[in-house]
């Protein structure tokens, strides 16, 4: 099926705006093309490995909105399933969460596939889930405008308390992964999700000011089995404990490849990305269609 390439439309309702066809602002889908179960990933490229794995690619529905959001919707196992590619932070996640469940009837089931930096036990090869949940990490922009300087990281950084995955659609991602890429490769424990890739996960950036030496250390020692950084999932888990309206629920879950090795400093090869997307990508999509919504 051919690729739906979405550009400016007129849309009315401020609130939430849709246009005269029923597609959403910024991912740009509409009823009937997204799926009740899907794996969300950051890279247009990744997705397509996720699309290669359903019954008929070639047969899925594919659109690409004008804000980069790509969505793939076909079957696997029998199963619809979709594939989003949202990008990378908070707003994308935002937009995903809540414009894909606009646009789906039922209860839905959604599981990110991403990556990470391992601040735990991880180690480049290795698949992290967050099955105890994700913690937020912000940057404290008034700590900046006030020109104080911090005796410790949290006072220029705002650190939210955890919150949980889905208990039994994080069971079924855990045992997805352990069967396609053995129970040593897959890691389990928090998540903290930052608003960058840069200051608020403890990169040192000697032009700017970001008085977060130590970051990564205070996140170790305020939370237990903390094993990974990166940008989205907290946003995910938290929106999908707060969708309330009656038969919309969704259960959400979290796993992310480590890309880089915080402790050694290392950085993941390409070759290693190009294993783990198809091991975990199979499982991440194993995982859907075996929860029961």
């Amino acid at each position: 099926m051919a690729t739906k390439l979405v550009g400016k439309s007129s849309y009315g309702n401020a609130n939430f705006p849709v246009d005269a066809d029923g597609r959403t602002y910024h991912v740009a889908t509409k009823v009937g093309e997204c799926a009740q179960r899907i794996a969300v990933v950051g890279d247009p490229h990744r997705a397509n490995v996720l699309k290669a794995m359903l019954d008929s690619p070639s047969e899925a529905i594919e659109v690409v909105s004008k804000r980069g959001f790509v969505t793939i919707t076909q079957a696997y196992k029998g199963v619809p399933v979709s594939i989003v590619a949202i990008g990378m932070g908070a707003p994308m996640m935002d937009f995903f969460v809540r414009e894909c469940r606009a646009v789906v009837d039922g209860p839905m089931a959604i599981i990110r596939f991403g990556s990470c930096g391992a601040i735990g036990s991880g180690q480049i090869g290795q698949i992290v889930v967050a099955s105890e949940g994700s913690a937020l990490l912000t940057r404290n922009v008034d700590f900046f405008l006030d020109n104080a300087h911090a005796e410790s990281p949290s006072f220029a950084y705002n650190l939210s308390k955890v919150h949980p995955a889905n208990p039994a659609l994080s069971a079924h991602l855990v045992e997805a992964l352990e069967a396609e890429v053995t129970p040593a490769r897959v890691v389990k424990g928090v998540n903290v999700t930052a608003d960058s890739f840069y200051s608020s996960q403890g990169r040192i950036d000697e032009t700017f000011d970001d008085s977060n030496a130590g970051l990564v250390d205070y996140l170790r020692s305020n939370i237990e089995n903390v094993q990974s950084l990166e940008m989205e999932s907290f946003y995910l888990l938290h929106l999908a404990r707060s969708c309330k309206a009656p038969g919309k629920s969704i259960a959400a879950a979290a796993c992310a490849m480590v890309f880089a090795d915080r402790r050694a400093n290392s950085f993941i090869q390409p070759e290693t990305i190009a294993e783990m997307e198809k091991l975990g990508g199979k499982a991440v999509l194993d995982a859907l269609v075996a929860h029961q919504l």
